[in-house]
């Protein structure tokens, strides 16, 4: 949307950053959001094909690098965009990431009330190990490599909340496989329902991977 992207402006007001995303609606608000500023391009491109006019002193992603596959060509191309002692700094799903809600998710795939739908489906994302980030980090030349795994448990104050979450995030990779407006609505439900009969709170337990790396 481009409100991270005002923050990182603001501390870099003699800089220039280049704002990258693949949706191009989000790019339309984010340059919608960002017109004030004379320190951002908004580019619409996915982050590992894009080409910058220059080479970069960072390079920060949040939440975003567990949906590129290619793990190892993404770090390659980060070392090509980045100057000598440039840095990289990105935070993304880990190992382990939202898997509660993920087991139920995929227990509503195979139901016989969907299973149809998701016979061509193929899994969008990659939460990483530590210990495999560090290693596609080496393999791409890349130093002062430090890559933790932490859990985060966000509490959300009611169902509808926790829903509008789910629903625009972590089941964007499923809901387009659903033909119509209803059908998704019955999935969403679904997965509440389940949910809820585990107990407890509107909660999920994220597995954050930090990342930190410097280009020599």
């Amino acid at each position: 949307s481009g409100n991270l992207t005002k923050i990182l402006a603001d501390k870099v007001p003699h800089g220039q950053i280049y704002a990258i995303d693949a949706d191009y609606n989000m790019v339309q608000q984010a340059k919608s959001n960002l017109s004030g500023c004379r320190n951002v391009q908004v580019i619409h491109s996915s982050m590992e094909n894009v080409n910058l006019r220059t080479k970069v002193d960072v390079i920060f992603s949040n939440s975003a690098l567990h949906w590129i596959l290619d793990q190892k060509g993404i770090f390659w191309h980060f070392w090509q965009l980045l100057k000598p002692n440039g840095e990289l700094l990105i935070e993304c799903g880990g190992h382990g990431n939202i898997e509660s809600a993920l087991s139920i998710i995929f227990k509503i795939m195979l139901s016989d009330q969907f299973r149809e739908h998701f016979v061509n489906w193929k899994q969008s994302w990659y939460f990483p190990k530590p210990d495999e980030t560090e290693r596609l980090l080496q393999k791409a030349r890349f130093k002062d490599i430090q890559v933790n795994l932490s859990k985060l448990t966000t509490t959300f104050s009611d169902r509808e909340s926790f829903a509008n979450f789910v629903k625009t995030v972590i089941m964007k990779a499923f809901l387009g496989y659903l033909p119509n407006a209803k059908k998704k609505d019955q999935f969403v439900d679904t997965f509440l329902i389940e949910f809820e009969h585990l107990g407890g709170a509107w909660s999920l337990d994220f597995m954050r991977l930090d990342i930190f790396a410097r280009k020599f």
